[in-house]
């Protein structure tokens, strides 16, 4: 897949693209059987929610399965990632956010970027979140958030809610860089606020300094949704303190290759 000059122009603007349908029934179907062989396993990478039971997001998924590793190679994840970054890319990051039916909780109004520019030290924020629906999303589920526009406000400081703690400070409910109403509110007056709701299989494009955050899922209705994070091979973070693992951090800063005959079923 080949971003348009229009698409481009748009994401730039609003800093978001969205694609309904953009994998089948059967793609998605095998993804999902991925992600449930991934979430069974005790491993340090699966965070779960409060009750200590449900997940709340994997990561590192393209390390542990190979499937996951084919959809990083996808013309049509991988090619629009480079347009956008304006460079050869690598997966900086991957994760899936399972924001299971019932017990679900919050995620509050944050930015990737300052994560990854505090925690890991990525020098720009020249890099792109291109997200998977692996189920049907609804305005009942949990819908992802997002304020169009408030990337062009670049990073907003934020004081860490915690110290320096463990590495999943940054991915539960009491999330370590969040907005403060103040922030959020005047983001919204000038961009509004978009809810992206679309078919599993859908897709979602957007920056990484894009303010967005979701509610708790009181559905009887799962929304997972796969996050992966292309960075270019120009903007590789330098660490200046302990590195996080390499399951959320990738090492490996090797330009990726399209591969047109990589299929996921």
């Amino acid at each position: 897949m080949e971003l348009t000059s229009q698409q481009l122009h748009t994401y730039e603007e609003d800093g978001l693209l969205f694609f309904p349908n953009l994998f089948d029934d059967t793609e998605i179907a095998a993804l999902s059987e991925a992600t449930e062989k991934i979430a069974a396993i005790d491993h340090p990478s699966r965070v779960l929610e409060a009750d200590g039971e449900t997940v709340r997001a994997l990561h590192g998924c393209h390390l542990m399965n190979e499937v996951m590793a084919r959809l990083t190679r996808l013309p049509r994840m991988l090619r629009p990632a480079e347009q956008i970054v304006g460079d050869s890319a690598y997966v900086y990051q991957f994760k899936i956010n399972c924001k299971a039916a019932f017990g679900g909780d919050v995620w509050k109004w944050h930015q990737d970027y300052i994560f990854w520019a505090k925690g890991d030290g990525m020098p720009r924020p020249d890099c792109v979140n291109i997200m998977v629906f692996l189920d049907k999303v609804t305005e009942f589920n949990g819908p992802l958030m997002c304020i169009p526009k408030s990337h062009h406000h670049g990073m907003v400081e934020v004081n860490a809610a915690q110290g320096e703690g463990n590495w999943k400070d940054g991915f539960s409910a009491d999330l370590k860089y969040s907005l403060d109403r103040k922030t959020v509110a005047g983001l919204v007056e000038k961009g509004g606020i978009v809810a992206p709701k679309g078919p599993a299989g859908s897709v979602l494009i957007f920056h990484p300094n894009l303010a967005h955050g979701s509610t708790p899922n009181l559905s009887p209705w799962d929304r997972s949704m796969m996050i992966v994070t292309y960075n270019s091979v120009n903007n590789v973070p330098v660490p200046t303190g302990e590195l996080r693992p390499d399951f959320l951090v990738s090492r490996d800063a090797s330009a990726l290759k399209a591969d047109p005959e990589a299929v996921l079923a």
